[in-house]
């Protein structure tokens, strides 16, 4: 009877030494996976300046001055803007906050911003990819401002300052 106790208790034993294994180990690959990314996502930490052209439903088109200041810790973007443009002789500045982010397979930013203009509306999502060196984002932005008065897309070229 006691051979059997023993036989049983091993067998448990072993089998929970195996699954904490396979946890231990699983949790260290699930880890190892993100590694790469921590060092690229770093890159995107700091002032961002360039420019963008939107597009209307209808045609028409607005050219914005960017400057973003980002900060990216683990998989999370954060961070605050300014958008400049100038449309019938007039200036506009909008200062846009970014709502989430997020920074995916160590190449990818994906933004979704506000803008805090009480006159003009101004949202929308921004997907670009890091170049290699981390000092450019090539962009496609797609929103509403109500300086195009309807949602539009565009193209946004981004240089680390």
């Amino acid at each position: 009877m006691d051979n059997i106790f023993l036989v049983v208790l091993a067998s448990v034993a072993s089998a929970t030494a195996t699954y904490l294994f396979l946890q231990i180990k699983s949790g260290t690959e699930r880890i190892a996976e993100y590694q790469p990314m921590a060092g690229r996502q770093r890159l995107l930490t700091g002032t961002w300046r360039g420019e963008s052209t939107k597009s209307g439903q209808d045609g028409s088109q607005i050219d914005y001055k960017v400057h973003l200041d980002l900060e990216a810790s683990m998989r999370q973007v954060s961070g605050f803007g300014k958008l400049e443009a100038e449309q019938g002789g007039e200036k506009y500045v909008i200062d846009v906050e970014i709502l989430t982010g997020g920074f995916h397979h160590g190449q990818f930013m994906k933004i979704e911003y506000r803008g805090d203009e009480v006159q003009k509306s101004h949202f929308g999502s921004i997907i670009g990819a890091l170049d290699e060196s981390g000092t450019s984002i090539d962009a496609t932005m797609t929103g509403f401002t109500e300086l195009l008065g309807a949602p539009g897309t565009g193209e946004l070229k981004l240089h680390k300052v």
